[in-house]
């Protein structure tokens, strides 16, 4: 869901600032702005999904596993990615929604490369955690 997000809000964003027009009676910047919205929340969704724990058959996985007569706490084996960095993953995505910014868009092309080093960071971080998620789950 976390990629979903980041590719409907990289949508939305080259529709409000790189395409003008109109596409019937909606303007094409109107139509990014929503775009980037719902990437956004999306995206804050499929973040927050990094922490939980995995599911085995639809349910969620027991608390303890028996194995080899040696009973071990799930959380020891699945790797959960920290608070800390699914706060900073959400401040990253507030700060690009946000028309706040260090160095405003209006001094292109500088103001955009902030927003696009953000979004680049936050890309690689969601590629990270997904990727030591699924290690975690593949090894016994």
């Amino acid at each position: 869901m976390a990629w979903f997000g980041a590719l409907v809000l990289f949508a939305g964003a080259i529709l409000t600032f790189a395409v003008g027009g109109d596409i019937g009676a909606l303007d094409v910047r109107t139509l990014g702005v929503v775009g980037m919205a719902v990437g956004g929340v999306l995206l804050v969704a499929g973040i927050l999904r990094l922490r939980r724990r995995p599911r085995v058959a639809g349910r969620r996985a027991p608390a303890r596993v028996v194995r080899n007569g040696v009973q071990a706490r799930v959380q020891d084996r699945v790797y959960r990615t920290s608070k800390g960095k699914i706060i900073a993953m959400i401040a990253v995505v507030v700060y690009i929604l946000s028309p706040i910014d260090l160095i405003p868009d209006v001094f292109l092309p500088i103001g955009i490369v902030d927003d696009a080093t953000a979004f680049t960071w936050l890309l690689f971080a969601i590629g990270q955690e997904v990727s030591r998620k699924r290690r975690s789950t593949l090894t016994p």
